[in-house]
């Protein structure tokens, strides 16, 4: 008996999806089911996988079948098997670290992964609404468990329809790879968010404005990481009203290594979401001790309670730069934020994380 991880719905490129695969999947067992360089399913052994190996198929209708996370259905899964001397009885277990069960395989077990339910709940595209009000219930009724990355997506499922016996918690790791920066470089705030509704930029900007205002000797520099959108035209007109329009920088995206060295001269990691699974750059930031400055949502409360600053996600700018200036000032705020956070990012290690979906996925191929 063995058993697969589900990579057919990977799309190539940046993404929180991607980041997910790329940090859990090394420390899982089994085969890796994906589409090869030419849009063809493969099996690739845990000892050779790579998240390389995975690409844009060359043919128009795979290429299709990738954007829609619908590889599936343009594989002969059962014939893949057949040409390496499996046939779907001899599978133990399914684990996707998609929502994405195997729906042509509903006797096997599979074990499936919800990051969100953001698409029902703050949309934005008529496609993903439209996939995951009638779509995914498929996915839900074929996994024989769910795994939710908080109690809040948790939750959040249970209202979907899954059964809650059906539901278990796996928290998001992180691995603390750097001893945490000892004291702020710069004044410097940093924002990691694609310019989605549910990032809720355009009431940042608002607040920012107010912030510069309220503290005009503030000389940092607020720095928005992520992919343009639709919302992109409405969000640089709202910079082009700022009191000082360049204190706010745009970039579309940075390296790993770029990325690290933003974080860790920043004063501290700005996450104004609505809406959020998990919010991964918040646990990113606490790894290398930079203090955070998030939302008061309930996923954000159930993590960080007591290891970050919150503001309304309607903040009127008030309690933003209350913040701001008591992490920029003399007193302990800015070090016992950084100590804090590096603690709770060393409780939430990947190899945690790992070790419980191996144990699910045993639990479920028992």
């Amino acid at each position: 008996m063995t058993t697969l991880i589900n990579l057919l719905s990977w799309l190539p490129g940046h993404s929180g999806f991607g980041s997910y695969v790329k940090r859990v999947v090394p420390g899982l067992p089994g085969l890796r089911l994906q589409l090869d360089a030419g849009g063809k399913g493969s099996l690739v052994p845990p000892e050779q996988w790579s998240p390389d190996l995975i690409s844009w198929a060359p043919s128009r209708r795979m290429r299709l079948l990738q954007r829609y996370s619908l590889g599936q259905h343009g594989v002969d899964l059962s014939g893949l098997l057949q040409r390496h001397g499996f046939s779907p009885g001899d599978l133990a277990g399914i684990y996707s670290p998609f929502f994405d069960a195997l729906l042509c395989w509903p006797q096997v077990p599979q074990l499936i992964t919800c990051h969100d339910l953001t698409p029902l709940r703050q949309s934005n595209s008529r496609k993903a609404w439209l996939r995951y009000r009638f779509w995914q219930p498929r996915h839900v009724r074929c996994a024989k468990r769910l795994i939710a990355i908080s109690r809040t997506v948790a939750d959040q499922l249970v209202e979907f329809g899954a059964p809650a016996s059906d539901v278990v918690v796996v928290p998001n790791g992180v691995a603390v790879e750097r001893p945490a920066v000892p004291a702020p470089r710069s004044q410097d705030l940093l924002v990691l968010a694609r310019h989605d509704a549910n990032k809720n930029l355009a009431a940042l900007i608002k607040a920012f404005a107010a912030v510069q205002q309220q503290l005009p000797q503030w000389r940092g520099t607020l720095r928005i990481v992520g992919r343009q959108t639709r919302l992109t035209p409405g969000l640089m007109q709202l910079v082009a009203q700022l009191p000082r329009p360049h204190q706010l920088e745009w970039l579309s995206s940075l390296t790993r290594e770029q990325l690290i060295e933003r974080l860790r001269s920043s004063l501290a990691l700005v996450s104004a979401s609505t809406e959020e699974g998990f919010d991964y750059p918040v646990l990113e930031a606490k790894a290398e001790g930079i203090p955070t400055l998030i939302s008061d949502i309930d996923v954000h409360r159930e993590f960080h309670h007591s290891s970050s600053l919150f503001f309304p996600i309607d903040d009127t700018g008030e309690t933003l730069a209350a913040h701001i200036k008591a992490l920029c000032s003399e007193n302990s705020t800015w070090l016992d934020l950084s100590n804090r956070g590096y603690s709770l990012a060393q409780a939430m290690s990947l190899d945690r994380q790992q070790a419980e979906i191996r144990s699910h996925l045993q639990s479920i191929t028992a």
